[in-house]
């Protein structure tokens, strides 16, 4: 993965700022050109027709520029950064965000998941979902929760990755040992063998649930398959630790997270599907939402599968 270009849409709120200590950070390690977003994505009552609000966004951005100038000499006072601060006025955020990164060439999106509200002020909380689950690139979300002080000192020591053997999430594994290995970090690979609760109908026709586990042999060889994977993924050799876990894939990868200090979680935004699999796709929002440090998300290309999903019902 080259990190060239790192892109932080901001409302200049906490967690926005959060989040910017996080993308002057990789900016940093990487060499990246850091770019800083804020989107008018509200407009004035007394802003009538395109041009008067064009006109108004021109006397914005010079404020705008001003004020994100501040909190980089804030944030980073010894650091010499490339950078570029932007204004755009738009009625869609996401669809903004998406045009920046696909005419700017950015590799990465740093963001936090919640923002503020009002006039002038882009609000990530309602856009971040759309763009992990849109955005052509890797996003990392910061959480609102998380506290956030001038001084802090970000650092990557523990990367997770949560590994259901699909091509999505060695895909995201290729980036964690990307990352572990720019910040010398330990890189843990964690295969949840998930327990699924499924209707059931007795010969009656009278409706149940139940539980449908791995199969165990899977779960027995699921360490040395970790190992295996992790050698033969590519990329840099970084310190590996390799974990199995038994329970709810979501529930896991946060608890994970919290007992062994993670500062980083990498993973897939879709991974496999049917019963007896770690779908990660239908886990990675509830991750973003509740873990305890931030989330790199990896984009996977679904067009093919969602074709061949559809072929598949028109053949039903």
């Amino acid at each position: 993965m080259n990190v060239d270009n790192v892109l932080i849409p901001t409302d200049f709120s906490a967690c926005a700022d959060h989040a910017l200590t996080h993308a002057l950070e990789v900016a940093d390690r990487f060499g990246a050109r850091l770019h800083i977003l804020h989107v008018v994505n509200e407009l004035d009552p007394d802003w009538y027709g395109i041009s008067d609000a064009q006109e108004r966004a021109v006397k914005l951005r010079d404020q705008i520029r001003e004020e994100a100038r501040d909190r980089l000499e804030e944030l980073a006072p010894d650091r010499e950064l490339d950078t570029t601060v932007s204004l755009q006025l738009s009625f869609d955020v996401a669809d903004t965000i998406y045009e920046y990164v696909d005419e700017r060439d950015i590799d990465l999106v740093v963001m936090g998941t919640h923002g503020r509200q009002g006039l002038d002020r882009l609000l990530l909380g309602n856009v971040a979902h759309k763009i992990i689950r849109h955005l052509p690139c890797p996003v990392m979300t910061v959480r609102e929760e998380v506290p956030w002080t001038g001084e802090e000192d970000v650092s990557y020591e523990d990367v997770l990755t949560p590994v259901d053997f699909s091509e999505h999430s060695q895909a995201a594994l290729k980036v964690s040992k990307t990352f572990s290995s720019a910040y010398a970090a330990r890189l843990h690979l964690l295969f949840v063998a998930e327990k699924r609760t499924v209707p059931t109908f007795s010969d009656t026709g009278t409706p149940g649930i139940g539980v449908v586990e791995m199969d165990p042999e899977i779960v027995a060889n699921a360490e040395k398959a970790l190992k295996q994977l992790n050698e033969n993924v590519g990329g840099p050799e970084v310190e590996s630790r390799y974990h199995v876990r038994e329970g709810d894939v979501s529930s896991d990868i946060v608890d994970f997270s919290e007992t062994h200090g993670i500062d980083l979680i990498v993973m897939a935004t879709r991974g496999l599907t049917g019963v007896s699999r770690f779908l990660i796709g239908s886990n990675t929002e509830r991750i973003v939402r509740v873990a305890p440090c931030p989330v790199l998300t990896i984009p996977t290309d679904t067009e093919g599968e969602d074709e061949a999903a559809e072929a598949q019902q028109a053949a039903e």
